[in-house]
């Protein structure tokens, strides 16, 4: 091997170890930004808390009430527990995570819920908190998730997005299936 071609093979090698600790840097916070904080919901309410994790990894959220969407987490109107209705949530392209679904819980408002390209979410099952409220849901381009089952539950869906979601397993069969649980709803896939 001649000196130049060892030289660039340690450049090229110092270079992946620097890729493999920042991407394990960004895997820890979103960690961070996506972990659950029980003490912070029950002093002020999942609605509020639910909107924070939103903001906090560059979603944009829509409280019942109030006119437009908001994307600046210091913009989150104060007030007492129980006071805002978290109504949309768009987490087109953010980071959240299956572990981040969490926040779901007790969400009785929500209504929308955009979480196209969201390429750490795996399991819909920890959709179903909202089931007796979501009426739209878009999980296009959301590629890690393979199994749709738990999505027959949500029967006040009246629209659903599947496009290029490759790993749903017997994916037109799943498709038909849903179809037949929640025939009031419009499926793009």
């Amino acid at each position: 091997m001649s000196p130049l071609t060892a030289l660039n093979r340690k450049v090229w090698l110092k270079g992946r170890a620097l890729c493999v600790r920042k991407r394990s840097f960004y895997m820890w916070l979103n960690f961070v930004f996506n972990r659950v904080d029980e003490g912070r919901i029950e002093e002020f309410g999942p609605d509020r808390v639910a909107a924070e994790w939103v903001l906090r990894c560059g979603g944009g959220v829509k409280f019942k009430h109030l006119d437009k969407w908001m994307w600046n987490y210091n913009a989150i109107p104060d007030g007492p527990k129980g006071k805002l209705m978290l109504e949309g949530i768009n987490a087109k392209g953010v980071s959240i995570t299956t572990g981040g679904l969490q926040h779901l819980v007790g969400l009785e408002y929500l209504k929308q819920l955009n979480m196209n390209g969201c390429k750490y979410i795996t399991d819909t099952s920890k959709l179903l908190p909202v089931r007796e409220s979501l009426e739209k849901l878009d999980m296009g381009n959301c590629v890690a998730i393979s199994n749709i089952t738990p999505l027959n539950e949500m029967t006040k869906l009246i629209q659903l997005n599947l496009i290029n979601t490759p790993r749903i397993k017997q994916r037109e069969e799943a498709i038909a299936a849903l179809q037949r649980a929640i025939p009031g709803c419009v499926i793009e896939k």
